[in-house]
């Protein structure tokens, strides 16, 4: 009996990272974008409110990234076995 996926083993973030290098230079080019924005419009404009939005939507995407990566790796290591 095979004990599913107890015990698999994530591949480190550096790997996941490095493979879609140009998805993740998208998000922190994003957030950058808006930080820059924040930070030239200052805290009292709605416009630096407003810039945190796309950081926590990126951020958010940037874990759904991730975690779709690792299942896929983890597949794949075990379509090996």
């Amino acid at each position: 009996m095979r004990s599913g996926r107890h015990g698999a083993a994530r591949p480190p973030l550096g790997v996941l990272i490095h493979r879609d290098r140009v998805d993740f230079s998208l998000f922190a080019l994003i957030i950058v974008v808006a930080l820059a924005v924040m930070v030239l419009a200052g805290w009292t404009s709605i416009t630096f409110w407003l810039g945190l939005l796309p950081i926590f939507a990126t951020l958010a995407l940037m874990v759904r990234r991730l975690d779709r990566l690792a299942r896929d790796e983890v597949a794949r290591d075990e379509e090996l076995l």
